[in-house]
């Protein structure tokens, strides 16, 4: 067995109570392949995951299989759509697919051999790509470019939180100090001949994406600096048509718990862990989600909501109706990839893609600062399996790093130029706070 030595990173907010709602249970579907991430239309959920596997559903239930290279192929990290006939998916090896025809066939390519952490095309010649290493545009000319300017912004802001092509002329990326740090807009007007960076004063933004052809960002603001006592943080949701030129919603957002909204997918931003909240629309609309294993990986579709954690889990919400005014847990933790040019220290048999685990967490027996010894299986394909986690006293902790774990992505293992599987050991040291 190997060994490696992996801290945490992400950190989760503390509710204050639970939202009270309908017991429709989450069942575990399988689309015939190891899921990895999920998206979604206006009429049907997108999966993608193991083996270039694509498959798609209209309510979470039965799937069809689009695509799926069985036995080989790359790791799909990754899956959108930027209209009803254009979609894309992006992976292990450089390998990005795209559809043209609403999903019913993919065509592939490859930029590269480098993963690509993180994509959004706008059509299959324009968008962005990031790797471990580079920040890039492609322009239809087929060649990638990197983006080097401005420098001070990439420099002082390496993390990527989300990538944005809204068109071959518009696209943009959200860039941050670190997680739940200082955030703003790296964004291009003119195909990614110039590049600006707009840093909104007194914002800190956790979502970036595209809704109806515009840009959308949320997070939270702080307001009233200059009165006695300070200023306080309030809930902050705006939209763009170019990234640089911003207007605030006026529509209610005051259920967004902790003065912010986020894990925002097109379907709205997750409130709590028990309400979306959506206000891309004329007006705010709200769906209660079903207690159960949502993970930052959800989409919905009418009242059907799928969430990919240690499996494809699926549900049917509850129409709105009643007493919306209290808050639910915490949202679930968003992983974002390694900062821009973060490379592993030493070569490794094994390297992650995306390994966070959140070091505070919540328990009513232990409380502390605490060394976890944990054991799992990577297998060949870069997913994880057969995780135990070791020297915990308390079963809901140790279902929690249980969780995480079995959700982590490595690059496939290959050993003299064959895939492999690992079994390695690793220490997770995460601060436990008691519950009250």
């Amino acid at each position: 067995m190997r060994s490696l030595l992996l801290t945490g990173s992400m950190v989760i907010a503390i509710a204050s109570s639970v939202y009270a709602q309908s017991p429709s249970p989450w069942t575990a579907t399988d689309p015939g392949f190891r899921t990895v991430n999920i998206t979604s239309t206006r009429s049907a959920f997108w999966v993608c995951g193991a083996a270039e596997g694509i498959a798609t559903s209209p309510d979470g239930k039965s799937w069809q299989v689009k695509h799926h290279a069985e036995g080989s192929g790359s790791l799909l990290l990754g899956i959108g759509f930027a209209s009803d006939t254009f979609g894309y998916a992006f992976g292990t090896g450089g390998n990005v697919l795209t559809t043209s025809d609403g999903g019913s066939t993919w065509s592939s390519q490859k930029f590269g051999t480098e993963t690509i952490l993180q994509a959004s095309f706008s059509d299959p010649n324009h968008g962005l790509i990031r790797t471990r290493t580079s920040l890039s545009y492609l322009n239809g000319d087929g060649t990638l470019h990197a983006i080097h300017e401005p420098e001070d912004a990439l420099q002082h802001f390496p993390y990527t939180v989300s990538l944005v092509s809204l068109s071959p002329e518009k696209m943009g990326v959200l860039l941050s100090q670190g997680p739940s740090s200082e955030a703003g807009f790296l964004t291009t007007i003119d195909g990614g001949k110039t590049w600006s960076f707009f840093d909104p004063p007194s914002t800190g933004l956790n979502s970036f994406l595209q809704v109806d052809n515009s840009y959308w960002a949320s997070g939270h603001e702080v307001v009233d600096k200059d009165k006695p006592g300070g200023g306080h943080s309030v809930v902050l949701a705006m939209k763009s048509s170019d990234g640089r030129n911003w207007q605030r919603t006026t529509n209610d957002i005051h259920m967004c718990q902790a003065q912010t909204c986020g894990v925002c997918t097109t379907a709205g931003c997750l409130a709590s862990d028990s309400l979306v909240v959506n206000f891309y629309g004329t007006q705010t609309t709200y769906l209660p989600i079903p207690k159960g294993p949502l993970t930052s990986k959800w989409a919905a579709v009418g009242l059907h909501l799928c969430s990919v954690g240690s499996s494809l889990s699926c549900s049917t919400a509850a129409k709105a109706v009643g007493d919306l005014s209290a808050s639910g847990g915490p949202t679930p933790s968003e992983q974002i990839p390694p900062p821009l040019k973060d490379k592993p220290a030493t070569p490794s048999v094994l390297t992650c893609v995306l390994c966070s685990i959140n070091p505070i967490f919540v328990d009513d027996k232990l409380e502390g600062r605490i060394p976890v010894p944990v054991t799992f299986t990577v297998e060949d394909d870069g997913t994880v399996q057969n995780v135990e986690v070791k020297n915990i006293s308390s079963p809901q902790l140790q279902k929690q790093i249980h969780d995480q774990i079995v959700q982590w992505l490595f690059e496939p293992p290959v050993q003299n130029g064959k895939p492999f599987r690992v079994t390695t050991n690793s220490t997770l040291n995460i601060t436990v706070m008691r519950s009250k």
